[in-house]
């Protein structure tokens, strides 16, 4: 092989490799939107399935409801993106604890949340923001969201449980 091909082929490899940053990070945005269009599904299959009377139900006294889980988990999801743009997070809430408006709320947060990300950039995704949960990048935020997200629904699904109700099972 002639020098030149090397030289050829080295500058190929370079420019392939340049790209490869932005290109990842691209992907990490196509995956986190896909698995909070997931993640929405879930959510509201597990919220479907405790009855409109139990939505005020409680583990023990101090816990949030159902209700307020549902809620909860939805709201926040503004808060992890607020970061993003600067922004403070106005999470709205739902227009009342009934099954029909928390369901309604958990569904118009995550398409808010599907829309904010769907937006991002490969730089917004990389820098690295404060917020109230300390400093993280805007990667780790994403992971944060899906985690806490992941965390409430769990524990919605053991009011689930504690009705005598098989939640739905995990999608990922």
């Amino acid at each position: 092989m002639s020098s030149r091909s090397l030289i050829h082929r080295a500058i190929i490899a370079g420019i392939v490799l340049a790209g490869l940053p932005a290109f990842a990070q691209t992907d990490i945005k196509a995956v986190v939107v896909k698995h909070l269009k997931t993640s929405r599904d879930f959510t509201l299959k597990v919220a479907e399935q405790m009855p409109e009377a139990d939505y005020g139900f409680k583990l023990t006294p101090p816990q949030m409801s159902f209700a307020e889980q549902m809620t909860h988990l939805s709201e926040e999801q503004a808060g992890f993106l607020a970061p993003f743009s600067n922004g403070k997070p106005n999470p709205g809430k739902p227009a009342s604890m009934s099954k029909k408006d928390v369901l309604a709320y958990v569904r118009q947060a995550f398409d808010g949340s599907i829309d904010k990300v769907s937006k991002l950039t490969p730089a917004q995704i990389s820098k690295t923001y404060t917020s109230g949960e300390g400093t993280m990048t805007g990667l780790e935020l994403l992971m944060f969201l899906m985690d806490h997200t992941t965390h409430h629904r769990a524990s919605a699904e053991m009011y689930l449980r504690a009705k005598g109700i098989t939640p739905a099972d995990y999608q990922f």
